[in-house]
């Protein structure tokens, strides 16, 4: 199945197309009324088709590196304009002729040379047309998909930026109150009792620590352990552990500081969210 997907079927189908469509519009001027079709010639066509479309397709490569499609549209064009007509003319007056005098075949007359060089180029121009229309759209498409992603990525920044001024209700005593998600410092879940520490003080979240946390701006706060949130501003210390986990001194409120051990599963996922520039 990979495989497949890495053929690149225009590079086979292009010479084919341009082979033989130009060598039966050649046949219909010369003779339309009975158009001489030998397979000989068609395969003799495609050859040739072969070689041009692959020089074709090196001096594309070559000048992307040299003058970009989006930056100057005019100046590529021209220049691969340039190139084709070049090459075409040399493949088929030079390269034809010698072909011709190898096999024992006479020579064209101007006439026909003119004739063989212009539906020759018709056909080559109007497939590299079709090629760049592919190339363009497939761009366009690749940049659309690129900005929806850009803007979802930017609303889910801006909604958990949003998330510090998100209201969270709590229980003090027989009374209920609302704090900013960002003046919490420290959450921890006992006997499953949700105690939220804030500015000296500490009060019940009556819900789970996983619910909490989702009405948490992730770029303050870290589900340390099944029982443990921490700020990242509570943060006073951070050692390597054991086995690849990390001890944490984080500063509570009302309590002595806390120590608190991030397992080895979770270390990497702190670390990437520590070191984050998010603040």
């Amino acid at each position: 199945m990979t495989y497949h997907k890495k053929i690149n079927y225009w590079r086979i189908l292009e010479p084919v197309l341009l082979g033989s469509i130009a060598n039966i519009v050649i046949n219909f001027i010369f003779d339309p009324a009975d158009p001489d079709f030998i397979f000989e010639e068609f395969f003799v066509a495609i050859i040739f088709g072969v070689v041009l479309t692959e020089i074709n397709r090196l001096i594309d490569k070559k000048l992307d590196k040299k003058i970009s499609w989006t930056n100057n549209l005019g100046k590529r064009f021209l220049h691969q304009l340039v190139y084709l007509t070049t090459t075409l003319l040399v493949l088929i007056n030079i390269v034809g002729n010698i072909y011709i005098w190898v096999i024992g075949d006479g020579f064209y007359s101007t006439g026909e040379y003119v004739i063989i060089n212009l539906c020759v180029f018709a056909v080559a121009l109007l497939l590299t047309f079709f090629k760049w229309s592919m190339h363009f759209y497939k761009s366009w498409i690749h940049a659309e998909r690129n900005l929806e992603t850009t803007h979802e990525h930017l609303n889910e920044l801006k909604s958990e930026f949003d998330k510090k001024n998100t209201r969270i209700e709590l229980l003090k005593g027989n009374s209920m109150l609302q704090i900013n998600a960002s003046d919490i410092n420290f959450v921890k879940a006992e006997l499953g009792v949700v105690w939220v520490y804030y500015d000296m003080e500490k009060a019940v979240f009556l819900n789970t620590l996983t619910n909490l946390m989702g009405q948490l701006p992730k770029h303050l706060f870290f589900l340390a352990t099944r029982n443990a949130i921490i700020h990242r501003d509570t943060i006073m210390s951070i050692s390597p552990s054991t086995y690849g986990k990390i001890d944490l001194t984080v500063k509570n409120s009302l309590e002595e500081n806390n120590s608190i051990t991030i397992s080895r599963l979770k270390a990497a996922s702190f670390r990437k969210w520590y070191n984050s520039s998010s603040s």
